[in-house]
């Protein structure tokens, strides 16, 4: 005989995170004292320490943590990669990753190369979260493609050591700690630029770790990451993390690329304006702007617009 103890109405913030209406829950309490870059960097500066110092101090077993999720990702990708088929849903999509990371390998144009190499990365770990696949949060797994195809990359083209890999995750994992903790990572609360917008910006300050940036131009990387999406919606077509999703996380890898190198030599030119907490306060405030039609509902931008056939 089925008897009821008990009722709870589960909220899924995004990024892991839920929240229950009955019942307090703060397992997402913070570990950092800190609770802007601003501060943090002033406690590195007086206590002559780096920013992997500070993380490493707060959570004393992350690095090892850290290199399962390296591997994690790795695997996605290396799955997603050597998948072909279609999607599962009414969307009917094929993957495509395989056939570009194909037509990657064969472009003789390094740039390009690089380029759809990161692109196809990107798709592999996306294509993987939309088929139900293991996938990791980073922050969201709308926008899982973003550090996956990141780390797949240090890995197996630029041969970096896993645990320099995690590392560079450590990093950005910082930055989108201060993103979930000042705003949002969710797309139902901020639209797509605090799913996708958050992955690039961690994202661009692990790319600029591995490009030996100083602080400075670590911040300056994520605040690009960040600046560059600000108002981005989230209108899933049919409500499937597809399209434009797995497209828009292709573009996201990109523009973290981007944003560190935009850093590294900006940064030798004039000393950039906007700081990391305004951008991210920012974007908190766009995103109780935009419209609800717009914020993971698929009843409004493209969503609404785009019939599928």
């Amino acid at each position: 005989m089925k008897k009821e103890v008990a009722k709870w109405t589960v909220f899924s913030l995004g990024g892991g995170s839920i929240q229950i209406k009955e019942f307090p829950l703060n397992f997402n309490a913070q570990v950092y004292q800190e609770k802007s870059f601003k501060e943090i960097e002033s406690l590195i500066k007086k206590e002559e320490i780096t920013l992997l110092d500070y993380i490493y101090r707060n959570e004393k077993e992350l690095q090892e943590y850290l290199i399962s999720i390296v591997e994690a990702m790795e695997a996605c990708v290396q799955h997603g990669l050597d998948t072909t088929g279609v999607l599962p849903g009414s969307l009917a999509l094929e993957r495509t990753a395989h056939e570009l990371y194909k037509a990657a390998i064969a472009c003789e144009d390094k740039d390009q190369n690089d380029a759809l190499r990161l692109m196809a990365y990107a798709y592999a770990a996306s294509e993987e979260n939309a088929d139900g696949k293991t996938c990791v949060t980073a922050p969201t797994l709308g926008a899982c493609g973003v550090m996956a195809a990141f780390v797949y990359y240090c890995l197996h083209d630029l041969k970096e050591e896993k645990s320099k890999v995690a590392d560079a995750i450590a990093i950005g994992g910082l930055f989108g700690n201060l993103i979930k903790e000042n705003a949002t990572i969710s797309g139902a609360v901020g639209g797509c630029q605090a799913e996708v917008g958050a992955a690039v910006s961690m994202t661009s300050a692990a790319f600029s770790y591995i490009l030996g940036l100083d602080v400075g131009q670590i911040e300056y990387a994520a605040e690009i990451g960040m600046e560059h999406n600000l108002g981005l919606t989230c209108d899933p077509v049919l409500g499937y993390v597809m399209i434009p999703c797995i497209e828009r996380n292709a573009m996201g890898i990109m523009r973290a690329r981007d944003a560190s190198l935009l850093s590294k030599h900006m940064s030798k030119i004039k000393k950039h304006v906007v700081s990391f907490d305004v951008v991210v306060d920012t974007m908190n405030e766009t995103g109780k702007q935009i419209p609800i039609e717009l914020k993971e509902t698929s009843v409004g931008g493209l969503a609404k617009e785009f019939k599928y056939e």
